[in-house]
């Protein structure tokens, strides 16, 4: 009796109305609703942490000038990591907005234009001017340049001090469409960290472990965040992933 009270009491996870929906509909409330958080997404998300912020509790500072590589497979779950780092840089920043009214947890974009599957630096430096609400945007196209664009962005990096400017997809750098070469892309990027003071955060996939080998100054100057599956030949590792089913 005593465990069915406490079951009783529980909170629950879901509106138990859910379960008499379609099938449609319970799949896409578990794929945008539902995070299951386990051992692998948690040390990725405490990993990268540690990197971009300072140690210590209270509003913490950003660490300047370091690159994060995110690199995991396919369908690991690299979207989901991306949305709990956000979680918990917004929750970092609560106590710094009050001493820094004009700062931004983070910038979170994409590394692939609209539509175009292809890495552009006017993409770049327009999503994140976009999502700091940055009235550059309200000039009309024919008075933009994309140095003015390069400035503008760099101005408001440094205003709003983020954490990190998160790039999902980040191994499409290795595709500009500007037919820039990928060490071109990747010293703009440490450039920009340089010049902003905000750390950089690339989420892809295994192609991105030729980053190391285009850039030897990118070995000093990043830390590496392997996000992986669980290996089915470890026996803790099997159990982990049995309770996460």
């Amino acid at each position: 009796m005593e465990e069915d009270k406490q079951l009783d009491e529980g909170p629950e996870r879901f509106d138990p109305m859910l379960l008499t929906q379609p099938k449609a509909s319970r799949v896409a409330w578990f794929e945008k609703e539902c995070t299951i958080e386990h051992t692998n997404l948690l040390q990725a998300r405490d990993a990268i942490l540690q990197t971009i912020c300072s140690p210590g509790e209270g509003p913490g500072l950003n660490r300047l000038g370091t690159m994060v590589l995110v690199i995991g497979p396919m369908r690991v779950g690299k979207t989901t990591l991306i949305r709990l780092l956000e979680q918990e840089l917004i929750a970092r920043a609560g106590e710094r907005l009050l001493q820094e009214p004009a700062h931004r947890p983070f910038v979170s974009i994409s590394a692939t234009g609209p539509g175009s599957g292809r890495f552009d630096w006017v993409d770049y430096y327009a999503a994140i001017l976009r999502q700091v609400n940055n009235p550059f945007l309200n000039r009309k196209p024919s008075a933009i340049r994309v140095r003015d664009m390069r400035e503008a962005m760099e101005e408001a990096l440094i205003q709003h001090r983020p954490y990190a400017v998160i790039v999902d997809e980040a191994h499409h750098l290795a595709k500009a469409a500007s037919g820039r070469t990928l060490q071109d892309q990747l010293d703009h990027l440490k450039y920009l960290e340089n010049r902003t003071g905000v750390c950089h955060v690339l989420v892809g996939t295994y192609e991105m472990q030729r980053f190391r080998t285009v850039t030897p100054q990118l070995a000093g100057r990043s830390v590496d965040v392997h996000f992986r599956r669980y290996d089915a030949t470890i026996q803790e590792e099997r159990e982990e992933f049995r309770s996460v089913l």
